[in-house]
């Protein structure tokens, strides 16, 4: 049997204090039944120990048989919705693509991590991508196996949590410079910017330039 969500482990409001963590993420649920768990419990663990505070959206184990409250003895929060998770966050993890309305509700200057097949990429889309200056990864465009999600994005993570200044981290990642997308705003994949009928820079160009 499956567990259920939980009993509510989560009952209050989730305020979070930014001088007792170094970064917060959030980890949304998929329709897919089949999507990966893209971070392990152990992973998660880790990252709470290291003050990173963890919020994941109800119901995101259920088919890989681990409950909410699971979560919670491993150091996460649960929240119910998606959105205010994506409004507390400062990088946001989902398998499956970002829909346009989540998209819509991301904030200024967020990480993003997720599927994103080019045909999915709409010019309204981009526009909101570019406006809030997102920086975004496509694990479609890694070309990695299934087995190999979790340890990739586990690598991702922790870079971007202790990364002082992007741009360095994206001249010494190769995982950067072919999974990244949209990078401050900017779209750097051809295939999604014919898609979305935008212009598009070349990464590398623009992680070299420090004007």
């Amino acid at each position: 049997m499956k567990p259920e969500h939980t009993l509510d482990p989560q009952l209050s409001p989730i305020e979070i204090d930014t001088n007792e963590v170094r970064a917060t993420l959030g980890l949304l649920a998929s329709d897919d039944i089949l999507a990966p768990l893209l971070l392990t419990l152990k992973h998660i663990e880790k990252l709470a120990n290291e003050r990173v505070a963890v919020l994941i959206q109800r119901g995101l184990g259920v088919e890989h048989d681990i409950s909410d409250y699971r979560f919670t003895e491993y150091g996460a929060d649960i929240m119910e919705d998606g959105f205010p998770i994506i409004a507390l966050s400062n990088i946001v993890l989902k398998y499956e693509p970002f829909s346009l309305e989540e998209v819509f509700f991301l904030k200024e200057k967020q990480t993003i991590i997720s599927l994103a097949p080019p045909e999915i990429f709409t010019y309204e889309m981009v526009q909101f991508l570019q406006e809030k200056k997102i920086t975004a990864i496509g694990l479609n465009f890694l070309n990695i196996e299934s087995i190999q999600i979790q340890e990739i994005v586990n690598q991702l993570v922790s870079i971007l949590i202790s990364s002082k200044k992007i741009k360095n981290d994206l001249q010494l990642n190769p995982l950067f410079l072919k999974g990244i997308y949209c990078y401050n705003g900017e779209i750097c994949n051809r295939a999604v910017a014919e898609y979305a009928g935008v212009p598009w820079k070349d990464l590398v160009e623009l992680c070299w330039n420090w004007n």
